[in-house]
């Protein structure tokens, strides 16, 4: 199979072969003028592609577009496009064959929803329909009718995905200071890598602030934090955003040096000192009196003479 350009030049030869041949035959008998112009002949060609067209004769350019899918992600955009060649007067119709809907017939649009919209040029010879902020209810069949005798149609099925970002590991991380932290980060269910994958920390971007010891390394569908030495100014929540999906959050809990051994055992300082003092009749078996002395000693020294007297 030819394409059109191909097509238009051999039947304009073929007319031009036909026309010469008739017209020597006349030139023999009448001596008659010279045949129709070169224009007439291109014109005569392209009326005859438009009769192939009719007849569902289809070049491979044609053929090739039919049954294909198109996939969008929630909050992007869709386009389909329907190649054409020439179709003289007659225009393109969009239909959503899911929902009955007509949604363009030529450059009009009839769309209740105005994130549909059709797409034209007179050089062009293509239509193409687009979708813009994809939705989850925009799947399904589409349907580009010519509208030529008998009508030709061509059918594109579009799939819709939803886009979220995973955050590797659990959701929070308890980590001590000075330690290395790295946090990655990929986004699935997305046909195409996302424009950006934002990090922020306690709701601030970090990809392009000056924190200390912090990088953002960027990688087509996966980003990572790295923290070479962590302080607990790292502390808190950290979000991965990318552009059009959902995004993921990770709580980390720096541990430092300074907190007592009471505290990693699940105990408050205050409830450590509480019971220091009365450790001692809990531990040894010492007498009664004995103990007494301790806890009146134990008072005696750390409020002072003046407030022991008091008692």
């Amino acid at each position: 199979m030819f394409s059109k350009p191909i097509l238009c030049y051999m039947i304009s030869r073929l007319l031009l072969t036909g026309v010469s041949l008739a017209a020597g035959q006349q030139e023999v008998q009448h001596s008659d003028p010279s045949p129709p112009p070169r224009r007439d002949m291109y014109e005569a060609a392209e009326d005859m592609w438009v009769k192939v067209l009719s007849l569902n004769t289809l070049a491979p350019e044609f053929l090739g577009q039919n049954n294909t899918e198109v996939e969008a992600q929630v909050g992007g955009e869709a386009s389909f496009s329907c190649y054409t060649y020439h179709l003289s007067d007659e225009m393109v119709a969009w239909l959503k064959r899911d929902d009955d809907q007509l949604l363009t017939v030529g450059q009009q649009v009839y769309a209740s929803e105005t994130r549909f919209s059709v797409v034209h040029a007179d050089h062009m010879e293509a239509w193409e329909l687009w979708v813009k902020e994809v939705q989850l209810t925009d799947a399904g069949q589409y349907e580009c009718q010519l509208t030529t005798n008998p009508p030709v149609s061509f059918f594109f099925s579009l799939v819709v995905t939803q886009a979220e970002a995973v955050v590797a590991g659990p959701s929070e991380v308890h980590i001590e200071e000075g330690s290395h932290l790295a946090l990655d980060c990929y986004v699935q269910n997305a046909p195409l890598p996302p424009v950006y994958i934002f990090w922020y920390h306690n709701n601030t971007m970090v990809n392009y602030g000056r924190l200390e010891a912090l990088q953002v390394e960027h990688h087509n569908y996966t980003s990572s934090l790295v923290v070479s030495h962590v302080r607990p100014s790292h502390a808190g929540t950290y979000t991965c955003d990318p552009h059009l999906a959902t995004p993921a959050n990770v709580t980390v809990h720096v541990v430092t040096d300074k907190r007592p051994a009471a505290m990693h055992h699940g105990r408050s300082q205050s409830e450590d000192n509480s019971s220091g003092s009365t450790g001692v009749c809990h531990q040894d078996p010492a007498p009664m009196l004995f103990c007494v002395m301790v806890v009146f000693l134990t008072a005696y020294f750390s409020t002072g003479p003046s407030t022991a007297s008091l008692h």
